[in-house]
């Protein structure tokens, strides 16, 4: 007699054979249903290809991107749509049906494009379609008030940026930190990107001769801040600045974007204008001391509360001239034996012994920059070209002191062909400076003779400051030892 003990564990076995021959035939049913789909994507305004845009099966993940000639190819079923969209363009859909070759002829975009950004290739993509934290500004925002180094106008505009000021004359170059010091002895600078050339080292330098110091009491030759490759940028060429934080600009730079990056893109010529187009823009600004230190004018040049004081050994005792303390005998109507400027030595008769308060006050001006630019852009459907000129005049706080900078800009690019586009950008600048002040703490910055000028020297003093007999070879300073 044959045993059923089995029986139950058999029909187990093909209940699970008949679903997994059923998955299988479901399987090959749904790609029966799918069949591969191809089409270019073009400008209805003139016909050329568009690359880089996204064609997406509605309701899926499935994603192309057209190539240089604006071809895409895509698998979908046919009651299924594709939806076409491309940065600056509105967004199409059409349903697959039964065809198998889908064009797209997509319509420009009126609406301003707030949140596109240049990649670190180059390509321009939607904020909102990229995987990493960035914020962009205009380059209208650069240009609203234009400062003597144009990287002021990114303060307050993004989060976490802070500019550190050298404060070093007119050209006065800043230091860029993105997040904050993220250690003690390194270089905390974001790396800076200019239509995708990374400015080094070399084009960052802020100081002319290597061996300078910051601290230079005797004759040391201090450093003067003739600003930096970013600073010689001419802001009415800056399309605009894409801040890049957080680890995608490590990703995209390696270490060197570790602190970041800040991505500049310049003009170039507008292929949807019609003929040329000439752009002329004036702007002035003028700039003056926010506010000012208390110094004291109780007391005069000397050391100790001496109760004496000579310019020079004298009558009165040794001379108590050759110090920049201000802790000598105190303003109180005496007579002592003084400069005379005459002379440029010591009087021959006692003078009163009186304070000129807040009279370096008087040394200082009322900056002026004036900026004058004017741009030519324009082109045809395959070529386009953008030439600026641009003139900057500046004369600083300081007497005598300024700079003037003239810079050209050249933008050419030409489509060859469908597969082949050429773009080359020219930058020229020609920058002067006169009479830049010594950065740091030494003879030769203004500051450190603004803090230690004595109370009892009249500033009007300076202005003979040639050596009797060496008038233009040698200068005299009457208060410094």
């Amino acid at each position: 007699m044959r045993s059923f003990a089995n029986a139950p564990e058999r029909i187990l076995k093909v209940k699970i054979w008949l679903f997994i021959i059923l998955l299988m035939v479901m399987a090959i049913t749904s790609m029966a249903q799918q069949k591969p789909i191809t089409g270019v994507v073009r400008n209805a305004e003139d016909n050329q290809p568009i690359p880089q845009a996204t064609v997406t099966v509605k309701g899926t993940r499935t994603v192309a991107i057209t190539d240089n000639g604006g071809s895409f190819a895509i698998q979908a079923a046919p009651n299924q749509t594709l939806v076409v969209t491309a940065v600056g363009f509105q967004p199409l859909e059409k349903a697959v049906g039964q065809q198998t070759v889908l064009n797209f002829q997509l319509t420009g975009s009126n609406a301003q494009m707030q949140d596109v950004v240049v990649t670190a290739l180059g390509i321009r993509r939607d904020q909102k379609a990229l995987a990493y934290s960035t914020s962009t500004i205009k380059g209208e925002q650069l240009t609203d008030a234009i400062s003597g180094n144009w990287t002021d106008a990114l303060s307050g505009k993004v989060a976490g940026l802070n500019l550190v000021r050298s404060n070093s004359g007119p050209a006065g170059s800043n230091k860029i930190i993105l997040r904050g010091e993220n250690n003690l002895t390194g270089d905390n600078e974001a790396l800076i990107v200019v239509d995708g050339v990374v400015i080094n080292q070399g084009s960052g330098r802020r100081s002319a001769i290597g061996g300078e110091a910051t601290y230079g009491t005797g004759s040391d030759n201090m450093p003067a801040d003739y600003g930096s490759g970013m600073n010689d940028i001419n802001p009415e060429d800056i399309e605009s600045v894409t801040v890049l934080k957080g680890p995608g600009a490590a990703a995209l730079y390696g270490q060197r974007g570790a602190n970041g990056a800040i991505i500049i893109t310049t003009k170039s010529g507008n292929s949807k204008r019609k003929g040329w187009g000439v752009t002329f823009n004036s702007n002035a600004s003028l700039e003056k001391i926010n506010r000012w230190p208390d110094l004291q004018y109780e007391y005069g040049q000397g050391t100790d509360g001496m109760l004496h004081y000579s310019f020079g050994a004298g009558p009165d005792g040794v001379s108590t001239s050759a110090t920049s303390s201000a802790y000598g005998p105190r303003f109180n109507g005496q007579m002592f034996y003084q400069y005379d400027p005459v002379t440029g030595m010591r009087g021959t008769e006692r003078t009163l012994w009186r304070p000129y308060p807040n009279q370096t006050r008087d040394y200082f001006e009322t900056g002026r920059t004036l900026t004058n630019s004017i741009s030519l852009d324009g082109g045809s459907d395959r070529t386009t070209a953008r030439f600026s000129y641009t003139n900057v005049k500046n004369d600083w706080i300081l007497p005598n002191t300024g700079y003037g900078r003239n810079t050209i800009a050249l933008s050419v690019n030409s489509k060859v062909n469908d597969r082949l586009q050429i773009s080359s950008k020219v930058n020229y600048t020609n920058k002067a400076s006169d009479n830049l002040p010594g950065a740091g703490y030494g003879n030769q910055s203004i500051m450190y003779w603004y803090i230690f000028w004595q109370p009892n020297a009249d500033l009007d003093w300076l202005k003979r400051y040639w050596v009797p007999g060496q008038e233009g070879r040698k200068i005299f300073y009457p208060f410094s030892s």
